[in-house]
């Protein structure tokens, strides 16, 4: 069967999931009552084990790999089964969240590939034997159990194959089953079961993390052995991509950077992943190429390609910006290196901390309080909305802490991923107590930078520098939302400096906010050691958010959308691609750890032919060059746009990246399709 066969598949039964029953729940529960009594780690264990066992194991014959989702659901629960008293016991016993540290995560896969499932099982059973500590040997044993549930979930799929007629996969799955992998084959099919596994569990947005590098020691014997060529493996990747859309979930996968040892780590799997994914078209794998000054000039070209196409990916992440800030806060270069990303844009040390977490802060909030308690001066002005910040921040990140302090890992142990994250067994701890290499990251994503930036160069230019604009007056404005004031409004539309624009004045209040900001929270720890660190992101949350901000100085009326992520405001941004880049390159983002969100928009027009390739990495040059933190591209005209939201039907394939991620135009929310349209499309 082709990838593209495997593809059609996995979208018709997406525009089409059957209804049914999710027979999870029911598993766990029963494996919870027949366990009753033993350490909680084993009894999370077994429901492991049990769901492992008990999903169906549905597979399209001559696929080149197996594991789906689809086998979850079910027409009906077995007789006697009360479906409604299984949710309220499943909820009652509870499960980690993303706050606490549950989805948004991935394995220690160079470890897993390496030792395989029986290594890990054996190191569980060597502690064991010399551990007498009661909790340390309880989670041992329930890592095993996961672990043995995990390998017969593995087996059960070989069994299948069997059945029918796929021996040479059977005989793969039957390998991996304990044996570490051998094939390029063997490691890709042990990588997406285990991702499929923490599906199975519920986890969300998961990552397959840095794919082209632990993948490739087994490309490289593979092709010297003669038993792969490059076409082979670029159809094995089609076949995971096509998978990866059956998930319908954001599947973060980094390519490109640096190796631990500080070399350039592109590679063959690198153009592979680009390439996949420009065939593959989908929104749901969310490519990450990371670049710092030795990336070269090919993997530049390569990324347009892929960018041209107007799928959104790869997003490109600067090297020379997360790694300071990583090492400041004391993770070792060599670790640093390798980091990837989780979910949309979120740093994580893969297979070596908890999962990651975020949440939003709304700033534009902090500083009308600030504004109407009727300051001074704009220094007076900036130092109550650095006071009203820290406040803010200090009960945000009080409320997340005590989140979760009332989740300890005593009552919801993780024991599978726990297994397969560094160095929870050879410390004998749960990842969520101690058992990970280093501690969790928690977001705290900055909401409306280019609202606030915009405002406060209001407020100094027209407010405190020339008078021209009485501070009552403005407020009273701000209170009635321009009603009556639109000659108002428009002053501090036009006649102020908007960020975007190369405008030095209020690039270095989008400078000041970013450092400030990121400092506020590096000031706040987790019960657990974890780190909280800043994030200039929104998702699409600042449309909500906005609901919630009144009128604000920059000329936004109450209740529109903040502005988006790390990006300029909506159109503001009117002097072209070089000023946009000389604004958004002006903040320090080193200290932002987790990332941030920077969209650019374009018509395709202005990348059309070798010009506009040359055009395009000349871009992608300056963004390393001058140490900006991230950049996403939608190269889709706002006439498509228009185009598609008139009639949906005729555009139903049509891909823009939103924030973090990219998605199919028309399924989204008419407000974020307004967000997208909104943006300004450099021509």
């Amino acid at each position: 069967m082709s990838w593209q066969q495997v593809l059609a598949q996995t979208r018709a039964y997406n525009a089409h999931r059957p209804a049914g029953h999710d027979v999870r729940p029911w598993l766990r529960v029963r494996a919870w009552r027949e366990a009753a009594g033993q350490p909680e780690p084993s009894v999370r264990a077994r429901a492991f084990a049990a769901v492992c066992a008990g999903i169906d194991c549905r597979i399209l014959a001559g696929d080149r790999l197996v594991g789906s989702r689809s086998g979850f659901v079910r027409e009906q629960l077995p007789d006697g089964v009360d479906g409604e008293a299984v949710a309220r016991e499943h909820a009652a016993r509870g499960q980690r969240d993303f706050w606490s540290g549950w989805d948004h995560t991935l394995a220690d896969y160079p470890r897993l590939l390496a030792v395989g499932i029986g290594g890990l099982i054996a190191q569980a059973e060597a502690g064991l034997i010399w551990r007498s500590d009661a909790g340390e040997r309880a989670f041992l044993a329930a890592a095993a159990i996961a672990l043995r549930g995990f390998s017969a979930f593995i087996r059960r799929h070989a069994e299948a194959c069997r059945g029918l007629g796929m021996a040479s996969q059977a005989d793969d799955l039957e390998r991996i089953a304990e044996q570490p992998p051998e094939t390029f084959a063997q490691a890709a099919q042990l990588v997406w079961l285990t991702h499929i596994a923490f599906v199975a569990e519920g986890r969300y947005a998961n990552a397959l993390g840095r794919l082209d590098q632990y993948l490739l020691p087994f490309y490289q014997r593979d092709l010297a052995a003669g038993r792969i060529d490059r076409e082979q493996a670029l159809d094995l990747l089609l076949h995971l991509w096509a998978h990866i859309e059956e998930l319908g979930e954001v599947t973060n996968i980094c390519i490109g950077g640096l190796t631990p040892q500080g070399a350039d780590a592109t590679n063959e799997l690198s153009y592979l992943c680009l390439e996949a994914t420009r065939l593959v078209q989908s929104p749901h794998t969310n490519l990450s190429a990371r670049f710092h000054d030795g990336t070269p000039a090919e993997f530049h070209h390569a990324c347009y390609a892929c960018i041209r196409t107007g799928v959104g990916f790869p997003a490109i992440f600067n090297d020379h910006v997360l790694l300071p800030g990583l090492a400041e806060i004391g993770i070792p270069d060599e670790v640093a290196r390798d980091y990837c990303m989780v979910g949309c844009i979120e740093t994580m040390l893969a297979g070596r901390q908890p999962a990651w977490s975020d949440s939003r802060f709304n700033t534009p909030l902090c500083l009308l309080r600030a504004l109407r308690s009727r300051p001074d001066s704009y220094e007076q002005l900036i130092a109550r909305f650095t006071g009203e910040m820290a406040t803010a921040l200090a009960a945000h990140a009080a409320a997340v802490d005590r989140h979760l302090a009332e989740r300890p890992a005593a009552r919801l142990p993780d024991p599978f991923l726990s297994a397969l994250t560094d160095d929870c067994l050879g410390r004998a701890c749960d990842i969520n107590d101690g058992g990970a290499r280093f501690p969790r990251f928690h977001g705290i994503a900055i909401m409306g930078l280019a609202t606030v930036a915009d405002a406060l160069a209001a407020v100094r230019k027209l407010v405190f520098d020339e008078r021209a604009v009485c501070l009552d007056e403005l407020i009273a404005a701000l209170d009635a939302d321009f009603a009556g004031r639109e000659d108002l409004r428009q002053r501090l539309l036009n006649r102020a400096p908007k960020y975007g624009n190369g405008e030095a004045m209020v690039d270095g209040i989008a400078a000041w906010l970013v450092a400030t900001t990121a400092d506020l929270c590096l000031r706040h720890r987790l019960h657990d050691g974890g780190r909280f660190v800043a994030a200039v992101a929104a998702n699409v949350q600042n449309i909500s958010a906005g609901r919630e901000v009144g009128a604000t100085p920059d000329g936004r009326r109450a209740g529109t959308p903040l502005s988006d992520a790390a990006s300029p405001h909506f159109g503001r941004d009117r002097q072209g691609p070089t000023a946009f880049l000389q604004s958004v390159a002006t903040p320090d983002y080193h200290r932002a750890l987790t990332g941030s969100v920077i969209n650019m928009k374009f018509e395709p027009a202005l990348f059309t032919g070798e010009a506009g390739e040359r055009r395009f990495a000349a871009i992608t040059r300056a963004f390393v060059r001058l140490r900006i933190p991230e950049l996403q591209f939608n190269f889709t005209g706002d006439a498509v746009l228009l185009a598609a939201r008139a009639d949906p039907e005729a555009h139903a394939d049509l891909v823009v990246r939103v924030s973090g991620f990219s998605a199919y135009f028309t399924r989204l929310d008419p407000a974020v399709q307004d967000d997208i349209i909104r943006r300004r499309a450099h021509a």
